[in-house]
């Protein structure tokens, strides 16, 4: 009687679909990190754009009115929209939005801050 070393095809087959298996977890997985990880940098760009334009608005004179101007925000056409309110003498508000150029724009962002003048 002779035996023969070496594994069923059976064997084989649910060695490869358990591979197959490992294999697209880690696609997947390794796909929604890229995705979070590019989400992060988007946030974090937005954030440090959202910073300049409130500083750059604070610094220049702030006559109460609404204003608007096209910005690029993450590489895309937007509208920076916003409006200088006289709450009491010496304290302004500052109310932001970005809104997208489509054809139907969306806010992409809403912020608001305030500023005492001598």
């Amino acid at each position: 009687m002779q035996i023969k070393a070496g594994f069923s095809l059976i064997e084989v087959m649910i060695a490869n679909t358990m591979l197959l298996i490992l294999v697209a977890g880690f696609a997947n997985i390794t796909e929604k990190t890229i995705e979070q990880m590019q989400l992060r940098k988007q946030k974090s760009e937005l954030a440090s754009q959202l910073d300049k334009w409130t500083l750059a608005k604070l610094n220049d004179t702030l006559i109460p009115g609404s204003y608007q101007e096209n910005v690029t925000l993450s590489g895309q056409n937007a509208e920076l929209h916003w409006q200088i309110s006289l709450v009491e003498p010496k304290l302004k508000t500052l109310f932001f939005q970005v809104k997208s150029s489509d054809a139907v724009p969306k806010v992409l962002a809403q912020w608001r801050t305030a500023r005492k003048t001598p």
